[in-house]
């Protein structure tokens, strides 16, 4: 399964998603879709395993419900841009917050609950630090 995400090429020089977050958000949610829609193990990676990465994770654990300490602290694995990833974090908070962020861009509430049972205790993966 692949993310509509990694086709968007608006991200900025230094990893500022300013631009994707504004005007691609349904891009975003539907990245967040295949997370949360999928069965069983998944990698998730931008292309050449870079940008679009960290932010996706992070919108996708804070939809699920972990918390946001530990959802950035895993996100930031994947994101070769750390300040990018927390400002696009705060322009997200800034518009409401994830929740009504991923609402306004298409993600479903059935897709919600599928990422809170995914992420749901040890047994998901996500405790035991498979996140890369």
């Amino acid at each position: 399964m692949t993310s509509p995400v990694t086709d968007s090429g608006r991200i900025g020089a230094g990893g500022a998603y300013a631009d994707l977050i504004a005007h691609d958000g349904h891009l975003l949610a539907g990245a967040v879709a295949v997370i949360a829609a999928g069965d069983g193990p998944l990698v998730v990676h931008g292309p050449g395993a870079e940008h679009h990465t960290g932010l996706v994770l992070a919108l996708a654990f804070l939809a699920a419900g972990v918390p946001e300490d530990e959802a950035v602290a895993a996100a930031l694995t994947a994101e070769p841009h750390p300040a990018a990833l927390r400002q696009a974090l705060a322009d997200v908070a800034a518009l409401g917050g994830v929740e009504p962020y991923l609402l306004r861009n298409g993600l479903t509430v059935t897709l919600f609950l599928a990422l809170r049972e995914r992420f749901a205790g040890d047994d998901a993966g996500f405790a035991a630090g498979d996140v890369s």
